[in-house]
């Protein structure tokens, strides 16, 4: 079954992971929200979301979470460069680990 986010030059989507303290879980949700409304408003057909490991996999306190982010004509640098930018101007004191950006293209077979 073809997923609805293709037709783009090279389809480029964003998988975005990371650890949060479960203290500052609710904050960190909210302010991930955030940033993606903003990003949505200046690009429409923009998809964005946020999940999370299950709770059975916390480690150390933490959760893992996930940003995703697609949309027809792909996710292009500069498109890049701007959630990385939303994303550390909201998120610089409640994230605990590094960000670790994966970048996937749909199959051309």
């Amino acid at each position: 079954m073809p997923n609805e986010v293709t037709g783009a030059p090279d389809g480029r989507r964003l998988y975005v992971y990371y650890r949060v303290a479960l203290a500052d879980l609710a904050a960190c949700g909210q302010a991930v929200r955030t940033f993606q409304t903003e990003l949505q408003r200046a690009h429409p057909d923009l998809v964005c979301e946020l999940l999370q490991r299950p709770q059975s996999e916390d480690v150390a306190g933490q959760r893992t979470l996930m940003e995703t982010y697609a949309r027809p004509s792909g996710v292009d640098e500069a498109l890049q460069a701007h959630i990385a930018h939303a994303a550390a101007t909201a998120l610089a004191l409640l994230v605990t680990s590094t960000r670790h950006v994966e970048v996937f293209e749909p199959c051309a077979w």
